[in-house]
């Protein structure tokens, strides 16, 4: 194959990349040289392109993980009421552990995004 690439087998590529396929195995899918793929890789507006859709796969089950993380709390606070200790201890150890990293996760989002936005202010105003 040419070292263009059509630009809907191009998406194809990236999206494979994207999806966590080595240059080897895309190569293999595609029919194509592992040297096209390395090629393509060596593009910036094509490695932007397997980020960005990379980005997309991972929101999307960052997505799914939020519909189940208060389920998975529900989970954990009724091991609170066994009767077994054991269970009860390592029920309020995971809540507490992972009830400050959330809060720590939650809290420097929020200090990045107040960060970014009054960088765009002094660059607006510049």
């Amino acid at each position: 194959m040419s070292q263009n690439v059509p630009l809907p087998k191009k998406s194809l590529l990236a999206f494979a990349l994207a999806s966590g396929k080595s240059a080897t195995d895309v190569a293999n899918e595609f029919g194509i040289s592992r040297k096209t793929v390395q090629r393509q890789l060596a593009k910036p507006e094509f490695r932007l392109l397997v980020s960005r859709l990379r980005d997309e796969l991972i929101s999307g089950a960052l997505g799914r993980m939020a519909n189940t993380m208060s389920e998975a709390a529900d989970t954990l606070a009724s091991q609170l009421k066994k009767e077994e200790s054991g269970i009860q201890i390592k029920a309020a150890r995971a809540i507490l552990v992972l009830g400050l990293r959330l809060r720590e996760s939650v809290d420097l989002s929020n200090r990045i995004q107040v960060l970014e936005s009054d960088m765009a202010n002094r660059e607006a105003t510049s």
